[in-house]
């Protein structure tokens, strides 16, 4: 920089053999190497006890349902609510019964339903089919091995 604070283009000549002009950088990072800890999956015969009997009947079957994928999958992962919907109605589960069943669980706590711009709705919002089922600590802590 020039003390009027512009900045000023220094010409170097290339390196031989070379026909345009070279610009060099280097850069520099650090990483590092904090590996998360692995959580544990329970299997379903110790979370499907966990069920809790003061839930409506129609919670404790998406819950059941909700467990018995994640031991299935050997993972938990969330997904869109019209597909879970779907998944579970061709299960056998009418979506009547997991809509219930999903509202009861937000609102005792286990699930939120959140949109792609990042909003948390109710299940009577218009944007639920395209709203993502988000797992609260709640749920999480019950299928998870401490």
């Amino acid at each position: 920089m020039t003390k009027d604070k512009r900045l000023v283009h220094l010409d170097s000549t290339p390196p031989e053999g070379t026909t345009g002009k070279v610009s060099v950088a280097t850069m520099e990072a650090v990483v590092e190497n904090n590996p998360q800890p692995l959580k544990i999956l329970k299997p379903y015969s110790q979370t499907g006890g966990c069920v809790p009997v003061f839930l409506q009947p129609e919670a404790q079957i998406v819950m059941h349902a909700l467990f018995s994928c994640f031991e299935r999958q050997k993972t938990v992962q969330e997904g869109l609510v019209g597909d879970l919907l779907w998944g579970f109605e061709q299960c056998g589960i009418p979506a009547g019964c997991s809509a219930v069943g999903l509202v009861e669980l937000e609102k005792q706590g286990y699930v939120k339903f959140q949109t792609p711009d990042n909003a948390f709705i109710n299940f009577q919002s218009t944007k639920i089919g395209e709203a993502w089922l988000r797992y609260q600590q709640k749920l999480l802590d019950m299928i998870y091995d401490k």
